[in-house]
């Protein structure tokens, strides 16, 4: 459980340092792609500072609570879908007013470092997640690969948007990184709904 507890705060650290830097530097630039990754990146912080809770809560009491897991789900799941959506209307609208801009340097450098920092984040907190059987941090573990093909998303619409000089990459890049994260939050709500009533029927 302290390996779970470690890696939690290690996640909330760096998602709400960088996070915070990406939506700066977003809005500083008006780049609409780094607003969202940003932004998706802080509600994972939020489920990250949940978890760390929770774990901390579980290490005092010597046992995990069902509930406090439920509601670390919750936060994210709900943070994601609001999120995405405000993503993908935000990049509708830039693409019917043809509105881009190209991206700075230190957004391109953060996406990249974003990128090797949440694969590692993503495997260790899968690794752990199923020695201590929980499935809060097992979903924070693929939170964290959204993020990391996210980011991917993000360097691939700032390339474009530099190098090829495709204007419109910035907001497109900013609907898919916004429709990735609805389709996470709605399909794991799904799974645990369907999950719930299983327990029930029996």
């Amino acid at each position: 459980m302290n390996a779970a507890l470690l890696v939690s705060v290690q996640s909330a650290v760096w998602t709400v340092a960088s996070s915070s830097v990406a939506v700066w530097l977003g809005i500083h630039s008006r780049t609409a792609v780094l607003v969202a990754f940003g932004a998706i990146g802080l509600v994972d912080a939020v489920g990250s500072i949940a978890l760390v809770y929770y774990f901390r809560h579980g290490l005092r009491h010597d046992r995990l609570s069902e509930s406090l897991e439920a509601l670390a789900h919750r936060i994210v799941l709900v943070g994601l879908l609001l999120v995405g959506c405000a993503a993908v209307i935000g990049g509708i609208a830039r693409l019917a007013n043809e509105q881009s801009r190209e991206p700075p340097d230190a957004g391109v450098v953060l996406a990249a470092a974003s990128l090797v920092v949440l694969v590692l984040l993503s495997n260790r907190k899968r690794s752990i997640a199923r020695r201590v059987s929980s499935n809060a941090l097992l979903s924070d573990g693929h939170l964290s690969g959204i993020g990391a093909m996210q980011a991917v998303v993000t360097l691939a619409g700032t390339a474009a948007t530099r190098w090829l000089g495709w204007h419109w990459a910035d907001a497109t890049a900013t609907i898919v990184v916004g429709c990735v994260a609805v389709t996470l939050a709605v399909t794991t709500w799904n799974s645990e709904l369907r999950q719930r009533h299983g327990r029930d029927r029996r």
